[in-house]
């Protein structure tokens, strides 16, 4: 069983708190939010306690964390938990400054840390809408429809689940 913690209780920590209770081999253990009341409804939902984003960090009782706080927070928050040998989840981006995402990806390498940075739009129907939309000039066009053909590739699990 994966032991999770999730930091930040807003709109994306909500679906991300949904998905880890939907995986038997996971459970969202702790939430951390600066808001009480967004915290306490995860709480309430899903049985995990409120902690703080330091007593996540030092839990034996975490093995992951999910990161969904502003962007400004996440390279810190990836370099404390890489430190403390959690996997971490972190919503994109890592920071809006490229020296300091790598400054942070050089702590992730030496902490040998897991680290998967999130941009969930490949199955948003909107985006899917959008892609779909005729472009308006050639260039644009071939560039959809490179781009619409890398992303209705399966992913080696889709593949996988076609072919039971």
């Amino acid at each position: 069983m994966t032991k999770i913690g999730l930091l930040g209780a807003g709109r994306i920590g909500q679906v991300h708190a949904r998905a880890v209770s939907s995986v038997p081999s996971a459970q969202l253990v702790a939430v951390a939010d600066p808001m009480p009341t967004a915290a306490e409804a995860l709480r309430d939902t899903y049985g995990c306690e409120i902690r703080t984003i330091a007593q996540i960090r030092d839990s034996a009782d975490i093995d992951a964390v999910i990161i969904c706080t502003p962007t400004d927070t996440h390279a810190d928050l990836i370099e404390d938990f890489a430190r403390a040998g959690k996997a971490i989840f972190c919503e994109k981006p890592v920071d809006l400054d490229l020296s300091r995402v790598k400054a942070c990806l050089k702590v992730v390498d030496e902490m040998k840390a897991t680290l998967m940075v999130g941009f969930q739009r490949r199955f948003d129907p909107d985006f899917q809408a959008e892609l779909a939309r005729p472009m308006k000039c050639a260039a644009m066009s071939q560039r959809s429809e490179t781009s619409r053909s890398q992303w209705s590739q399966q992913t080696p699990a889709e593949q996988q689940l076609k072919s039971t």
